[in-house]
């Protein structure tokens, strides 16, 4: 479904996409925790609303795709990163993991989360392919 834009002016319309998907954005891992923790709720919210959910890891946000690693991650008075990651990938939720990132990381033999693939910059263009809200952590 797309919205077409009128101008004010006659120009023709513009074309835009739904906000049918969302890109969450992290690079930040366990050494900062809120980073974290608002990525998850981000991206929750958008699968609880019924949107087709990605969460692009880059830097030390690959650490969260390793298996149990949300487990990890506590802000203390905030919801629990681990039941966020748990609701997160039982609605389908994706991580794209940034191979370079894991490369320079020696993550290589990782063992990654359900719902994690290690995939480059085109499959985040081809996520968002036709539009997406994105937001960054």
């Amino acid at each position: 479904m797309s919205m077409t834009e009128t101008t004010t002016d006659n120009a023709p319309a513009v074309e835009r996409a739904a906000d049918d998907k969302v890109l969450v954005a992290l690079s930040h891992g366990p050494e900062e925790p809120e980073n974290v923790l608002i990525a998850y709720l981000m991206a929750v919210e958008a699968v609880r609303a019924g949107k087709e959910t990605a969460m692009w890891l880059t830097k030390d946000g690959v650490t969260i795709a390793e298996a149990g690693a949300a487990e990890t991650v506590v802000v203390d008075g905030a919801p629990s990163i681990s039941a966020l990651h748990d609701e997160y990938v039982a609605a389908g939720g994706r991580f794209l993991v940034c191979p370079v990132c894991v490369k320079l990381r020696n993550l290589g033999d990782a063992i990654w989360s359900e719902g994690a693939e290690v995939a480059g910059a085109p499959s985040v263009y081809e996520f968002a392919d036709g539009g997406a809200l994105v937001f960054n952590y």
